[in-house]
């Protein structure tokens, strides 16, 4: 009986092999034995196996009957010195083993020690540790001598080989030093590009080169059509930094021509100096391996956890840079309490170069900001760069005797050094540095009583120099003061959240979570920050819930209202959001969200998209690209699994100016290959149908969509018809009456129509769709067409629908872009047109949808005064405000279009341009302000212009007269009317529900210009 069983259990254990899908097979390994044979050591688990040969030095780790590395040994250096000592040198050599049982990285552990007792008069000691039931192993090594040595690298593994067997598409993973710099995949003999860089000094460029090989905390070789690999990292880092080295195959899918896992940066004195710890493993899916490699890696120094929420909510960087006053982000929390509380959206965070009250202390500023927010039951969020010296040198550092110049890192002649930021840099291992840390962390951020904290360029702590302790390196450095940071904080009478920015991903025990790309405003070389951010959150996945509690993909700006003409498109915005929402459980929208169109803020409110944020898992490739490297673009396809099992993919393609065709095999997300699934998706919240096997599209340029696959059937709507489609389509005869140039139409292949002008400018013109007949219309959706290196060019438009006498303006605005989508309350129409006011250069329209969707509303037009004839004035500036009056025909005000612009002569105004609704007596003077909203002071048009701001505000009361006041209290008066913010007007009565007062003391009195025949020039919604 007991044979039959084992024949059972055999034949179950083959079955599972075949039967589970790649990366999750079940190892089924014998327990570890390591045996000589004369000077053969040989350790193995039944899955790998490493041999060495004490005549030389040298050894091979083995996969099964796969070589992966072969003779491998160890090496290290002295500072200074080019002479490397190796374990292959001439040497007595002997090996001895031990039991180490079971821990936290496996269960019947066995370690090997191999000592190289070298004729030069040092010993090299190797150590790899075993575990049953593991396809990795540990590895580290000791440099002992009699006399005490000064070493700057340790090489436990090093070869001039490493390969995985038989490939058909093999590839490298490298990780950069810090989130300065990107993620990349190459293929084996082409490495590429690459930013590579750790310590940049002031003043030091980044280049685009070759690609040097060096991975830092972890790298890969893998077979991307297989998944299979090997995964090389640091398991521990107690006391260096941690690279690997790869060399380039010398033909396509060969075997790489040199691969070591090695520590350095620094250096280390003794008789006896230890590398740290170093994870090499064997994977059938090296995504699988990465994950497993976090997982060791918290095994040594356990991740931070977070209990609480995952952090959702603002943050002001990309909305106001260094415009964050409390003027803009107090009004900003009242927005986000009456309009995203309630979906999840609890923390207001400021980021640097917050502006409070002036006549307030810094701190007494922030602590104001922390009670605001939390008095509407919400959460605040702070920032520091604490390791970057910002103070004179001279003066005292807090709490301490000390200046400023003492607690600096020095270099080997004892001079100050700077940083790429163009600071000093905090020596940690000096009292006063460790003093200086815990009173940023005291005062700038528990007294106030923050709840969040970004700790940004924190990578300036890892720099090498002269410590005030001469027995620590940059590595220990760093750990002493993110320890001592981190300490305090997890001291606080409050939880709080703690999040890194320009970081080392290793270590990773002192935050909750880190950011995984750079600002995704910069760009790179083809990349554009979207797409930059993109890519780095596809290949970081894996440190989510292993490294750290919540991988943080950066800021979400749907539309980049911050950058005028040239902001984010819909498509662009929903690319990043699929980028965003899929990276990991941290979502901050750093944009300006009282001015974010209808459109964007579509993904802002969708609560099944929110959903996947708080349930705080990163998606994963389906299939990896050669980014960043290669300057190919990120994946196409990512995933992730929810509790209840279904899947959900990102389907991107990043392609700006083609389609491209999208599949996922169901097999290669861990689903039946025979089972009908039910597709939906998210962004549209509609149903896509039922599916087996797999599901195919076509993506549009640009587009981005999020599936859900789930055995479940869905209530789900399927997507209305496009009742423009096959209809006559017609545009002005002349574009422009000053260039008087005929419009060509053009025809793609994707069946849309663009419609472009030609020879000059375009003003005045429009396009229009016919029906037919009448037909029910509530939403229309224009595809704008780049036009070459003009980009987007329709500046001003309105979209009109004919009444069967004339065209209504059912909206106006400012820029269409890629994609814009307009809903509104339902008319029945036999035409629609869309008039371009005023265009860049050569407006060219790709396509023009409508439909009519069931239970769709939106927006339109209730009061508009901007056909009449007007003029422009800048003098909004310190005590000089004005005022539009004007009443209401229904309780709720959503939007308004307010004729706004900046006067930018040499320079930008001191303050931001802030926009108030204010009720008003029976004077017309304001009694309450209602709602408040701001502009930083960049990239505001230089034109009258039709800026939508969304109020959202209801409840009204139509009886009362309300007031649009238009200030910039800190922009100075000096009696010019350059580098103010600007207004249009008309003097003619356009609107005979109000008019327009003028204030010149801060708005404390109001008195009624021009006879109140003047009125600003605006647009109301209903």
């Amino acid at each position: 009986m007991r044979k039959n069983g084992m024949k059972v259990v055999l034949l179950l254990s083959l079955l599972l092999s075949v039967l589970l899908p790649v990366g999750t097979r079940t190892t089924y390994a014998a327990p570890v034995s390591i045996s000589q044979t004369g000077n053969i050591v040989t350790a193995t688990n039944g899955t790998i196996t490493v041999a060495y040969d004490l005549s030389t030095g040298k050894g091979t780790f083995k996969e099964g009957s796969t070589t992966l590395i072969s003779d491998f040994y160890s090496d290290y250096a002295i500072s200074g010195s080019p002479t490397r000592y190796k374990s292959t040198d001439s040497a007595t050599r002997t090996a001895s083993w031990t039991t180490t049982g079971t821990d936290g990285y496996g269960t019947n552990g066995k370690l090997l020690t191999i000592t190289n007792a070298l004729a030069s008069g040092s010993t090299i000691t190797l150590r790899i540790t075993m575990y049953e039931n593991r396809s990795y192993i540990l590895s580290d090594m000791t440099v002992s001598k009699g006399t005490s040595q000064t070493i700057d690298f340790l090489e436990p593994i090093a070869a001039n080989n490493l390969d995985i067997g038989f490939g058909s598409d093999k590839r490298i993973y490298t990780t950069p030093y810090t989130n300065n710099y990107d993620f990349g995949v190459a293929p084996v003999n082409d490495f590429g590009n690459s930013q590579n860089g750790d310590d940049r000094p002031y003043g030091a460029g980044e280049t685009w080169s070759a690609f040097n090989g060096k991975s830092y905390w972890v790298a890969a070789m893998f077979d991307n059509a297989s998944k299979k690999g090997v995964v090389a990292g640091a398991a521990t880092t107690k006391t260096w930094k941690s690279m690997q080295y790869l060399a380039p195959a010398s033909a396509a899918n060969g075997p790489l021509t040199g691969f070591s896992v090695y520590n350095a940066g620094g250096k280390k004195s003794g008789t006896s100096v230890a590398s740290d710890k170093f994870f090499l493993g064997y994977f059938t899916d090296y995504r699988d391996g990465l994950e497993t490699f976090g997982q060791a890696y918290a095994v040594g120094e356990p991740k931070l956890n977070w209990t609480g929420d995952v952090p959702i909510g603002f943050n002001t960087w990309y909305a106001y840079y260094t415009y964050g006053t409390a003027d803009a982000m107090l009004p900003t929390t009242d927005y986000f309490y009456s309009h995203l509380k309630s979906l999840g959206y609890n923390y207001m965070n400021l980021d640097c170069c917050y502006k409070g009250v002036p006549t307030k202390t810094p701190v007494q500023n922030l602590k104001d900001f922390a009670d605001y927010v939390h008095s509407k039951g919400m959460k605040a969020g702070t920032y520091s760069a604490p390791f970057a010296i910002f103070d004179p040198l001279t003066d005292t550092v807090p709490t301490t005797s000390y200046t400023f110049g003492d607690i600096a890192l020095k270099d080997a002649s004892g001079n100050p050094i700077k940083s790429y930021i163009n600071t000093y840099i905090v020596d940690a291992t000096h009292p006063g540095g460790q003093a200086y840390l815990r009173w940023i962390m005291q005062t700038q951020h528990i007294d106030p009583g923050f709840d969040y904290v970004k700790l940004d360029f924190i990578d300036l702590g890892m720099y090498e120099g002269s410590f005030y302790d001469s027995t620590k390196n940059g590595m220990e450095a760093y750990r002493i003061g993110m320890q001592v940071m981190r300490d305090t904080l997890l001291a606080a009478p409050q939880d709080i959240y703690i999040n890194e920015s320009i970081a080392p991903l290793l270590p990773s025990g002192y935050a909750h979570g880190r950011r995984t790309g750079v600002d995704t405003t910069i760009g790179l070389e083809s990349y554009p920050g979207i797409e930059r951010q993109a890519l780095n959150t596809a290949a970081s996945w894996w440190t989510n819930g292993t490294l750290y509690s919540y991988n943080d993909p950066d800021m979400l700006f749907p539309e980049s209202v911050i950058d005028g003409f040239n902001k984010v498109t819909l498509n662009e915005g929903t690319l990043l959001s699929t980028a965003i929402i899929m990276g990991g459980g941290h979502l901050l929208i750093g944009d300006n969200v009282p001015f974010i169109s209808e459109d964007r803020m579509k993904t802002l409110f969708n609560s099944d998209l929110l959903n996947l944020v708080k349930a705080g898992k990163a998606a994963r490739p389906v299939s990896m690209t050669n980014f960043y490297h290669k300057l190919e673009h990120p994946p196409t396809a990512v995933y992730l699994t929810a509790a209840n099992g279904d899947k959900y993919v990102g389907l991107s393609n990043w392609d700006m100016n083609n389609s491209q065709g999208a599949s996922v095999a169901f097999s290669d997300l861990g689903l039946s290959s025979s089972t009908a699934y039910t597709l939906t998706e998210l962004y549209s919240k509609t149903k896509l149908g039922t599916y087996t096997g797999s599901y195919s599209r076509t993506l549009k340029p640009g587009e981005s969509i999020i599936v859900r696959v789930s055995p479940q059937s869905s209530s789900w709507p399927t997507a209305a018809a496009n009742l423009a489609s096959g209809k006559a389509a017609t545009a002005s005869s002349t574009w422009s009456a000053q260039a008087g140039f005929e419009a060509s139409k053009v025809t793609d292949g994707s069946q849309a129509t663009r419609w472009s002008g030609e020879n000059g400018t375009a003003n005045n013109q429009w396009i229009e769709v016919d029906f037919g007949t009448g037909t029910s219309v509530n939403r229309v959706v224009v595809n704008e067409y780049a036009y070459g290196s003009q980009n987007f060019q329709i500046d001003t438009y309105a979209l009109q629908y004919w009444n069967g006498s004339s065209y209504v303006n059912l909206t106006k605005g400012f820029t269409i872009g890629d994609r814009r989508v307009f809903d509104f309350p339902t008319v029945n129409t036999s035409k629609i047109r869309l008039y371009i006011n005023k265009a860049r250069f050569i407006p060219s329209i790709n396509e023009i949808e409508a439909y009519n969707v069931s239970g769709n509303t939106g927006f339109i037009i209730d009061q508009d005064n901007s056909n009449a004839s007007y003029s422009a004035y800048s003098d909004i500036r310190a005590g000089i405000q004005r005022m539009q009056t004007f009443t209401l025909t229904q309780s709720s005000l959503p939007r308004l279009d307010v004729y706004l612009y900046e006067s930018y002569v040499n320079k930008v105004p001191e303050d931001n341009y802030y926009l108030d609704i204010v009720q008003l007596d029976a004077s017309n003077n304001p009694v309450q302000k209602l709602f408040s909203a701001s502009l930083n002071p960049n990239n505001i048009p230089g034109a009258a212009t039709p800026y939508a701001v969304y109020p959202r505000l209801t409840g009204l009361d139509t009886t009362k007269k309300y007031g649009l006041i238009l200030r910039s209290p800190q922009t100075l008066d000096d009696n010019s009317t350059n580098n103010k913010y600007g207004f249009a007007y008309s003097d003619s009565n356009p609107y005979a529900g109000g008019l327009e007062r003028l204030s010149t003391n801060g708005g404390a009195t109001w008195t009624t210009e021009n006879g109140g025949n003047r009125d600003l020039i605006f647009t109301i919604y209903k």
